[in-house]
């Protein structure tokens, strides 16, 4: 032993001092890793965690003798590796069989009920993430090997790749569940974990924003980009894509109490520090699983990751033994697909159409094919630098995508079959309107091109349908076909035109499948049309760079009409939200004779120019909302809708205006943000709770 006060005793306190505090620091950085990555609940900023890490690495520098293997500041390895290992896993990791509807999904409970002689059986349902399957192997409560699902029987030995995941405990027991954890000595230190590595949607679009930037090919959907990003023989590349991960089931462990239940394993993970998902529901009956799939079919565009169907698997683990496998698949799970949202067709044609503003667009011609479960023939090209960006040739074959309502659109070439191929042609954007044959021209700063012609018919057409559109004056039955056929036929020269058709009644019966029954309905909504508030019609005269938001804003602000036209630039720009481009469009469209002309005739006829919600009064007043995350039982744009009624606004981004996050599940960016500012969150009921306190009463249900 060193005599005390002496420079070897000195060393060995200082030793024995780094120690302490780089063990301290390490179980602080794993316990913010887990609120932010696995809770999405973070309790410091990026600066503070940052701050850990550095006095970490610090302490590891001056002492290499503290660096342990399960050290955060190990999770990227510092020299690329050469090649990836072979891994045996110690059980299959299996495929699922597939149900496509409802009739597949019931006939495979029948065969699982037939095989049990049973009545009844409890089921687990899970979001199925469209990632990649990997296996974790904890040895000693140390994450010892990953590996991804390969063949079923072997896979790519990827443990320091998979060390870069933050959301992965280099750390964990795997213990009972019963309200709290079981006692260490009953926890299993020796297990196997599986899951689903994957990028979230934000994370892809960054990534593609950047090699676009760059002047790269372009990645084409999240899941072939996180298997090439987990492949990656430099772990440091992998660390850079940000990757996620769910825990899905518990294997082998070695020592503590086994499972029963899916549902218990899934509780047991999430207890033991791994990320499971939140959608995650247990059900007894085959109907309430078949209406969760539905549920999620059409509510995965509200995730902030890619999910292409619902596995659904028996929940009592004895059950699942006595099932089996049938070849590769368990006949325990099935998983209940989604229509594909990608496919590969032939691009025949680039054209070139005409917005209500004039913007010439192009978009893709294809050959038709089934994508999201709808006949897709035609995708958006959004203009000629994203013809460019993407690098697509006439005749090639693209990859084309619809999730869920969304526009398709054209994500980019299949570049393998290019190859050989001749006849291919580069697009060539026009320089004059291919409706009307005016000049078209550009704007200085702006990407598109536009026709100049104010009299242009399919621009009228445009601004038409979007008078009608949901957003606008919610006119059903006005859509695109009918609008071309009022136009073309002299109908109507003018937005105002449309409160006159009922006067054209003769003329409008002679139309192509417009009988009495469908023109009655079209007038009645028409004429309802004119008691919609303010806030829509600012929106249905397409007014550039006017959108919803904007204009609840002037709606909210002005109260009418008549106090908006006498407004000017910098009084609108007082607005929050509000700028100077915005300002400028507003006040030249309003200012215009032509444009003051229509609005006279439109308040003749009857259609409101006043707004329900003053910029006084109303319980939201003065908030600017955030909303984030998946909600049960609002959608995010009821809430946005509810916030805009209440004389609030709604905010993208939270920044240091914004005065409340309303988070449902996920969104762990934007709470993270709202945890560093300090601006408050609350969750679904807790914004109930705040709407009730303010006077707001929930209406009762119709019917």
């Amino acid at each position: 032993m060193p005599e005390p006060g002496t420079p070897s005793h000195q060393a060995q306190q200082e030793r024995e001092a780094a120690r302490e505090r780089a063990e301290t620091l390490r179980g602080e950085i794993r316990y913010h890793d887990h609120r932010y990555y696995v809770l999405e609940d973070p309790q410091i900023g990026d600066g503070e965690y940052d701050a850990l890490i550095h006095e970490l690495r610090g302490l590891e520098e001056r002492h290499p003798e503290l660096v342990t293997p399960d050290s955060p500041t190990q999770r990227v390895a510092g020299e690329p590796q050469e090649q990836f290992g072979v891994v045996e896993h110690a059980a299959p990791m299996l495929s699922l069989g597939n149900a496509f509807d409802d009739e597949e999904l019931r006939a495979w409970h029948q065969r699982v009920l037939r095989e049990l002689g049973a009545s009844a059986v409890a089921m687990v349902c899970e979001p199925k993430i469209d990632g990649l399957a990997v296996s974790l192997l904890y040895e000693g409560g140390l994450f010892a090997r990953g590996a991804t699902r390969g063949d079923g029987l072997r896979g790519e030995d990827v443990t320091a790749n998979l060390r870069t995941l933050r959301e992965i405990p280099p750390v964990a027991r795997l213990g009972a569940v019963s309200g709290r954890h079981a006692p260490a000595d009953a926890d299993a230190s020796s297990f196997e974990v599986r899951g689903e590595v994957y990028l979230t949607r934000e994370e892809f679009e960054r990534l593609n924003s950047e090699r676009a930037s760059s002047g790269q090919q372009l990645y084409m959907n999240p899941r072939n980009t996180t298997a090439g990003s987990l492949r990656q023989l430099d772990p440091a590349v992998t660390a850079s894509r940000r990757l996620r991960f769910f825990a899905y089931q518990a294997g082998r462990a070695d020592g503590g109490p086994a499972a029963t239940s899916q549902s218990e394993a899934l509780a047991r993970l999430a207890a033991a520090g791994f990320p499971t998902n939140p959608h995650v529901a247990r059900f007894e009956g085959i109907d309430d699983v078949a209406a969760f799939c539905r549920t999620w079919q059409e509510r995965r565009g509200e995730l902030p990751y890619e999910i292409d169907g619902i596995v659904v698997k028996v929940d009592d683990v004895v059950l699942q033994r006595q099932l089996g496998s049938v070849g590769r698949e368990p006949r325990w799970a099935v998983a209940y697909k989604f229509p594909a949202e990608q496919a590969v067709t032939r691009l025949l044609d680039i054209e070139v159409s005409v917005g209500r503003t004039g913007v010439l667009t192009p978009y893709a011609v294809l050959e038709p094919v089934v994508v999201g479960g709808a006949t897709v023939s035609k995708a958006t090209l959004h203009n000629e630098a994203h013809v460019d960006e993407l690098d697509i040739r006439i005749g090639d074959d693209v990859i084309v995508q619809r999730a869920g309502d969304v526009i398709p659109q054209v994500v980019g070439p299949v570049l393998a079959r290019r190859r050989g191929r001749t006849g291919l042609r580069r697009f060539v954007m026009p320089t004059r309107c291919p409706a009307c044959d005016h000049t078209a021209a550009r704007d200085e700063g702006d990407a598109g091109l536009y026709c100049v012609n104010r009299d242009c018919p399919a621009q009228f057409e445009r601004l038409v349908e979007h008078y009608a559109s949901r957003g606008g004056m919610d006119i059903e039955g006005l859509g695109e076909r009918l609008s071309r056929q009022l136009v073309s036929g002299g109908l109507i020269g003018s937005l105002s035109d449309i409160y006159a058709l009922g006067e054209r009644r003769e003329d409008l019966l002679a139309l192509e499948r417009m009988g009495e029954r469908r023109l009655d309905g079209l007038l009645e909504r028409i004429e309802a049309s004119k008691a919609l508030p303010l806030r829509r019609l600012l929106v249905a005269l397409g007014i550039r760079h006017v959108g919803e938001e904007t204009a609840t804003a002037l709606a909210v602000h002005f109260g009418e009409m008549e106090a908006l036209q006498g407004a000017s630039s910098v009084e609108l720009e007082e607005i929050e939200g509000i700028g100077p481009t915005v300002s400028r469009s507003v006040v030249d469209y309003l200012q215009d004779p032509a444009n003051r002309a229509l609005l006279a005739r439109l308040r003749d006829g009857g259609v409101r120019m006043t707004d329900d919600v003053a910029a006084r009064g109303g319980p939201l007043e003065g908030e600017t909302i955030v909303v984030t995350g998946a909600l049960a039982s609002w959608s995010r744009n009821e809430v946005e809708t509810l916030v805009k009624e209440l004389g609030g606004r709604v905010g993208s981004a939270v920044t240091k205006n914004t005065t409340l996050l309303v988070a449902g599940a996920g969104g762990g960016s934007k709470r993270a943000r709202a945890l560093e500012l300090g601006t408050p969150i609350r969750d679904e009921a807790g914004f109930r709770e705040l709407l009730g306190e303010r006077g707001w009463r929930e209406p009762a249900p119709s019917g």
